[in-house]
């Protein structure tokens, strides 16, 4: 049945999930969630121009332009693992806690300079995702990214078996979604798949960060790495800050990169070895970090006519939000105002990591801080502190207590929505 699809796919190589925007004679393939049931939306795509729509309600078997199927998203999924098998490129899986979209960002950026690369878009990094962005691939490309994310246990695994990368990255291993996971453990057990992977399979090889010890101590004995680091690595950097934005010496230049924080020093790193490993030029790894611009609410600086903004609004989670206020807290400028919003997908854990991060707030010695959502407003915060419910809460405060001459941190998790408080300061 696959081999059929695929000739239908080779003849119509445009896929959609969502009959809201359908190319003309694209596949619809018609995915259930929990609030949503695709089948619902067959007819309507096609009647928008699909050429076919792929479904599992036997109730459409007998429509001529629909493609019944047992399980609309394995047929998908398993059409990529058929599209991967077709591909005879290198393929880069890179996945962790904190640092993987930027990561994978900057990779592109590097490869590019060279190859026909790739990349994962935006963050279609999950079990619908990944597929999606394999059959994006198109025959003329040489070298691809997929970034892989996950929230239970044998996620990357499955990713893994539809992807089949023969290259792999974990950035790191940090605390989150761990209200999917259970416990750190599993999160450690589900990013490490990706290691595994790589060395039942011929030729894998890991890109690993010399720097980290935990990645270090949970890597397979017979996995082939090419690593990156301080010391002792096959790409040696030294980090070497400039001002907020994160810095490095490599190849003995000195690389001043458009990235807000020292944590994104380690995914620089990551982005040079792999350029280096695949025989980009120095010259034009160099240009393509140092031109690299961050997107979608991650450290990126705004200077408004009134106040300095770091804006870090994409996601957030106990490790992440360590590194940010660690690193604003060692910022070399004056008042300073913190702005935090909930950390979700917690779990049983969340009371226990927002106490533990304002009392890390409290002992850096931050006096002006404002903290969003209810998790927050449950822990035991300096009645110095202001806190909100809700980000539009926050918003109607400014209206009649403006800010300014601040450096502003803003963090939170997507669903708090803080990006939408920079045009108040």
């Amino acid at each position: 049945m696959i081999e059929e699809m695929y000739s239908i796919f080779k003849k119509h190589p445009k896929v959609s999930i969502d009959s809201r925007s359908i190319e003309k004679d694209s596949i619809f393939f018609a995915i259930k969630g929990e609030n949503f049931d695709g089948n619902k939306f067959a007819l309507d795509a096609i009647n928008k121009g699909a050429q076919l729509s792929v479904v599992d309600d036997p109730e459409l078997s007998d429509h001529d332009k629909c493609y019944y199927v047992k399980n609309s998203l394995e047929c998908l999924q398993d059409l990529a693992r058929y599209h991967r098998d077709q591909l005879n490129i290198p393929v880069i899986a890179i996945t962790g806690t904190n640092g993987k979209t930027t990561t994978k960002e900057l990779c592109g950026a590097v490869l590019s300079r060279k190859y026909k690369t790739f990349y994962t878009q935006g963050n279609f990094n999950n079990h619908i995702g990944v597929p999606l962005s394999l059959l994006s691939i198109d025959p003329e490309t040489e070298i691809a990214i997929i970034e892989m994310g996950a929230n239970h246990v044998g996620e990357i695994a499955l990713l893994c078996s539809i992807a089949k990368p023969n290259h792999g990255l974990i950035t790191n291993v940090g605390k989150a979604h761990l209200e999917g996971f259970g416990s750190f453990q599993n999160i450690l057990k589900t990013k490490t798949e990706l290691y595994r992977w790589l060395e039942k399979i011929t030729n894998g090889i890991a890109f690993l960060n010399a720097d980290n010890k935990f990645l270090n101590a949970n890597l397979p004995n017979k996995l082939k790495t090419v690593t990156y680091g301080s010391n002792e690595a096959d790409i040696v950097c030294f980090p070497s800050n400039d001002g907020p934005f994160a810095g490095l010496a490599w190849n003995q230049q000195s690389i001043k990169s458009q990235l807000i924080g020292s944590y994104n020093i380690e995914n620089l790193m990551a982005a040079i070895c792999i350029g280096t490993y695949f025989r980009v030029e120095a010259s034009q790894v160099i240009a393509a970090v140092e031109n690299y611009i961050p997107q979608n609410h991650r450290s990126q600086v705004q200077e408004t006519e009134h106040n300095y903004i770091i804006l870090d609004a994409y996601n957030a989670n106990p490790s992440s939000m360590r590194e940010a206020v660690s690193n604003f807290a060692d910022l070399h400028r004056t008042n300073k105002l913190l702005i935090l919003g909930d950390m979700f997908e917690l779990g049983d854990y969340s009371d226990e990591e927002h106490q533990l991060l304002v009392d890390r707030i409290k002992d850096a010695g931050f006096n002006n801080v404002i903290l969003l959502g209810n998790e927050f407003r449950k822990t035991n915060y300096p009645k110095s502190y202001l806190s909100f419910e809700t980000t539009e809460q926050l918003i109607e405060y400014l209206a009649t207590h403006p800010v300014q001459d601040k450096t502003i941190l803003i963090k939170g998790s997507r669903g708090m929505k803080m990006e939408s408080l920079v045009k108040f300061f």
